[in-house]
């Protein structure tokens, strides 16, 4: 055998020995991946979670109702910037914006009558702020005070949406209580929870 078959005979057992590396690899690729189940939640695990959603919705409603009266207060303080205001009023209607904020209802006082008392107020303090603005030489060149007042009418506005938001999160959660009553109740860790009052039906 010559020089020049030596190297084709060499060349080809390299070929043949790539060849066979490639074959294993699809044996190695084709490998059953196991996918983890997941791990069923527990009575505790469920309520809480329910019990966290409703408490964020109604962090998010309590949290644009709030912005809206410092929405107020900065217009009324938007409006005793001009050189001629009624300095009587603005100071009522700061002290009124106070008094109205303070009526804000709880989780724990929720009621049909304290709803719509404060809904109320909420609406004539509006009402006589922008009265009040509207009555004001020079608010025209002052372009926040028309911000805030389309960003008060907006909140106000949606203040509808969150309480409904917060209502679906609050009716599953008691839904869940009701459906499992039996089990919440033979658990100490789980009797204190308890059902949640709504805004379209005060229990």
């Amino acid at each position: 055998m010559n020089k020049k078959q030596l190297i084709v005979y060499a060349f080809i057992a390299a070929v043949c020995m790539v060849a066979c590396k490639n074959t294993d690899k699809p044996a190695e690729e084709n490998k059953t991946v196991e996918v983890p189940v997941e791990k069923e939640k527990t009575t505790a695990e469920q309520l809480s979670a329910l019990n966290d959603s409703a408490n964020v919705k109604w962090a998010a409603m309590a949290k644009l109702d709030s912005q809206k009266f410092a929405d107020i207060k900065r217009l009324l303080e938007e409006i005793s910037y001009c050189k001629k205001y009624d300095e009587n009023a603005v100071q009522k209607l700061l002290k009124l914006n106070t008094e109205v904020h303070a009526m804000a209802y709880t989780q724990g006082n929720l009621s049909d009558s304290l709803i719509d008392l404060y809904d109320a107020r909420t609406t004539d303090l509006i009402n006589k702020v922008r009265n009040l603005k509207s009555k004001t030489e020079e608010i025209s060149q002052h372009p926040l005070a028309d911000q805030l007042e389309n960003e008060i009418l907006a909140a106000d506005e949606a203040l509808l949406r969150y309480r409904n938001n917060y209502d679906q999160a609050a009716g599953a959660y008691n839904s869940f209580l009701e459906q499992n009553k039996e089990a919440i109740a033979a658990d100490p860790a789980l009797v204190t929870y308890q059902k949640r009052k709504l805004f379209s039906i005060v229990l």
